[in-house]
């Protein structure tokens, strides 16, 4: 969070995806309490230091959903398989 008028500026937060209200880019975290929520992406340096035209169609480079995809990543729960064991016959 890196706008300093927000509670929770300089905190670092999981983020899962974006989404758009009223037009405005948001950017979907967990809480640190572990509630979802949402902060305004410019509020955030979720899009680099410059984040360009609010119109503009990329909303991540391709470095940047790298990133976010191994983020995402190292802070998702160990996924257990679901395959079925073999029986024998």
């Amino acid at each position: 969070m890196t706008a300093a008028t927000h509670p929770l500026f300089g905190r670092l937060l999981p983020a899962s995806g974006f989404k758009r209200s009223g037009g405005v880019l948001l950017l979907v975290v967990t809480l640190p309490d572990g509630t979802p929520g949402t902060i305004r992406a410019d509020a955030t340096d979720v899009l680099g230091e410059d984040s360009g035209e609010e119109d503009s169609a990329t909303v991540l480079s391709a470095d940047g959903l790298r990133r976010l995809r191994l983020l995402m990543a190292a802070s998702a729960p160990a996924v257990q398989s679901r395959t079925r064991p073999k029986t024998r016959k």
